[in-house]
């Protein structure tokens, strides 16, 4: 009975090992600017208009402006966390609704918190995301690409190479009303684990354009995560407990 035993708490130690996921290896790295329990991962708390850079460095990406185009953050100037709603007179975007407030069916998807530029409404405030180590994949929201009494509103969303120059982009649609106070989806999924960074440059005629940002994947296009566990090497661990459990019934024997 004994030997049963033993060869059963084999099986369970075995299969909790390589059938429980490692949730830190599979976790998606979806960056939506909400605060935890108030803080951001580096324990920062989140407050309006402060200034971000590296409170997201412990999923592999830094935030900074980029307005000389070099593919390097400007010294002293971050983009700044926004909070929804007209908490001040500094908003990301205008939308019927008032400033810095998502239309109809899109409150939830913007949230409480999203990232601007350095000022309000100021074009070229280039965003530029930085990577510890490339990716292959990545996607994100720019908001409220309206229609412009003055010209148009547009983006262009680039990917850096090793060497920072552009080796991939997306342009946006020209402003129209259906994207006013909403998100336009954007995303890559290379062939080759080869983007070190990624910039938003506003390319359109229209002045007075801000940025709004959000609801960054940095690891993958959002959505497309597998849905099963990843086998992991925890499952060759727990054959290896298998074996020896195994072994010792068969020496007793």
């Amino acid at each position: 009975m004994t030997k049963i035993k033993q060869i059963f708490m084999g099986i369970v130690v075995a299969t909790s090992v390589c059938v429980f996921p490692n949730h830190s290896v599979n976790a998606a790295s979806l960056i939506n600017f909400e605060p935890v329990n108030g803080q951001l991962p580096d324990g920062s708390v989140a407050v309006d208009n402060m200034p971000i850079n590296n409170q997201f460095s412990s999923l592999g990406v830094t935030f900074g402006i980029d307005r000389n185009l070099d593919g390097l953050p400007d010294a002293g100037l971050f983009p700044r966390l926004e909070a929804v709603g007209f908490s001040d007179p500094v908003p990301g975007f205008y939308s019927a609704k008032g400033n810095d407030i998502a239309a109809p069916g899109f409150e939830n998807r913007l949230g409480s918190f999203f990232l601007r530029g350095v000022d309000s409404n100021v074009n070229g405030e280039f965003l530029l995301i930085s990577y510890t180590s490339p990716t292959k994949a990545a996607s994100g929201e720019i908001w409220d690409i309206d229609v412009h009494p003055e010209g148009t509103e547009q983006w262009e969303v680039q990917a850096l190479g090793a060497d920072l120059s552009v080796i991939d982009s997306i342009v946006s649609p020209v402003g129209t009303f259906a994207l006013a106070a909403s998100p336009w989806f954007w995303s890559f999924d290379r062939p080759e684990t080869d983007i070190h960074a990624i910039r938003l440059v506003y390319t359109g005629s229209a002045s007075g354009v801000g940025l709004a940002f959000d609801n960054f994947s940095a690891l993958s296009v959002e959505g497309s995560e597998p849905t099963t566990p990843v086998p992991e090497q925890t499952s060759a661990i727990g054959l290896l407990v298998f074996g020896a459990v195994a072994y010792r019934f068969r020496k007793g024997k």
